[in-house]
C-alpha cells in the first residue's frame, strides 16, 4: 500500500515535468504561428531577442504554476540548513565552473561525433542561438529568468519533493531530469553535474536563493562575460585561461571536499522503483528523447 502511495506521488512530479515539456513544445508553435501571421500580413518580422523572450516568459508563466499545483499534495521533506557564507558560496562556485568546463568538453566531443556520424556539420545549439539575440536579452533571459525559473522546478519542486527518499537520491533524480530538460548532448553532462551541485547547495542551505545565485554565476560566467568582454585578443586569453585556472582549482576543491559531503536520509527508504515506476515520469522521461531527438534532426 505504502510503495503505491509512493508511486503516487513521483507520478505527479512526473506529471509536473511532463506538462512543462508539452507547454514549452506548444507555445514555441503557437509563437511561432504568430510569427509567421505577422510576417505574411502586415510583413512585420518580430525580432529575435523578443521572440525569446516571450518564449521564455510565456512558457515558464504558465507551466511553473501549473507543476506547482499538479504536486500540490506531495509532501515536502524539512531540510536541515547550515549557515553558509562567503567562503562556501565561493567553493561551490569554483567545484561548479569546474564541472562545467570538464563536462562541456565530454558533451561538445560526444555532439560533433554524433553530428559527424549522421553526415552534418557539428551543430551547437546554444551558441548560435544566443549570436542572434542582443546581449541584454541574452543576460535577461540565460542569467536571471532562465536561472530562477529552473531553480524553481528542478530544486525547489522536483528536488524538495523527492528529498523524502534521501538527499543522495533526490539529487541524482532531479539532476538527471534536469540534464534531460535541456535537449541536447552537448548540454546534457554538464547540465547533469551541475544539477547535482546545485541540489546540494540546495540542501545544505535550505535556501532556494543559493542555487539560484549559483545558477546565474554559471549561466553569467560562462554565457554573459564572453559577450560582455572587448573584442580584444588579451583579455580572451585571459578569460580561456581562467576557466583553466578555475578548473584545476576546483578538482583540488571537489578531491579534498568528496568525503566531508553531507547527505541527510529521509523519512521513506531510497526507491527507484517507485520514482520511475510509473506513467507520469516515463512519459516525461520520453518527452524529454523525443525533444532532444527532434532537436537533433531538424537543427
Amino acid at each position: 500500500m505504502e510503495q503505491n502511495q509512493e508511486k503516487k506521488h513521483c507520478a505527479r512530479l512526473g506529471w509536473a515535468l511532463l506538462a512543462v515539456v508539452v507547454w514549452a513544445a506548444v507555445w514555441q508553435f503557437a509563437l511561432a504561428f504568430a510569427d509567421q501571421a505577422l510576417a505574411w500580413g502586415l510583413g512585420v518580422v518580430m525580432p529575435y531577442g523578443l521572440y525569446y523572450l516571450l518564449a521564455l516568459v510565456g512558457h515558464y508563466l504558465v507551466s511553473l504554476p501549473a507543476a506547482f499545483a499538479l504536486c500540490r499534495s506531495v509532501p515536502r521533506t524539512p531540510l536541515a540548513p547550515v549557515p553558509v557564507g562567503a567562503r562556501r558560496m565561493g567553493r561551490w562556485f569554483v567545484i561548479g565552473a569546474a564541472l562545467m568546463w570538464l563536462c562541456s568538453l565530454l558533451g561538445s566531443s560526444l555532439n560533433d561525433l554524433a553530428y559527424r556520424l549522421s553526415g552534418r556539420a557539428p551543430v551547437d545549439l546554444v551558441s548560435e542561438a544566443f549570436s542572434l539575440y542582443p546581449t541584454t536579452v541574452v543576460l535577461v533571459g540565460a542569467c536571471l529568468i532562465g536561472p530562477v525559473c529552473e531553480e524553481l522546478l528542478f530544486r525547489g519542486l522536483l528536488a524538495g519533493r523527492l528529498a523524502r527518499y534521501g538527499e543522495k537520491p533526490a539529487a541524482f533524480v532531479s539532476a538527471l531530469l534536469f540534464g534531460l530538460y535541456h535537449a541536447n548532448l552537448g548540454q546534457f553532462f554538464y547540465a547533469f553535474a551541475l544539477g547535482l551541485l546545485l541540489a546540494y547547495a540546495y540542501f545544505r542551505s535550505g535556501r532556494l536563493r543559493v542555487p539560484v545565485a549559483l545558477h546565474m554565476l554559471f549561466n553569467l560566467y560562462g554565457s554573459g562575460v564572453p559577450l560582455l568582454l572587448p573584442d580584444s585578443l588579451g583579455l580572451l586569453v585571459l578569460y580561456g585561461l581562467s576557466w583553466l585556472v578555475l578548473t584545476i582549482a576546483g578538482v583540488i576543491l571537489l578531491a579534498r571536499g568528496w568525503k566531508r559531503q553531507a547527505w541527510a536520509h529521509g523519512p521513506c527508504a531510497p526507491s527507484m522503483r517507485a520514482v520511475f515506476g510509473n506513467a507520469g515520469m516515463t512519459l516525461a522521461i520520453v518527452a524529454c528523447f523525443v525533444q532532444l531527438a527532434l532537436n537533433f534532426v531538424l537543427v
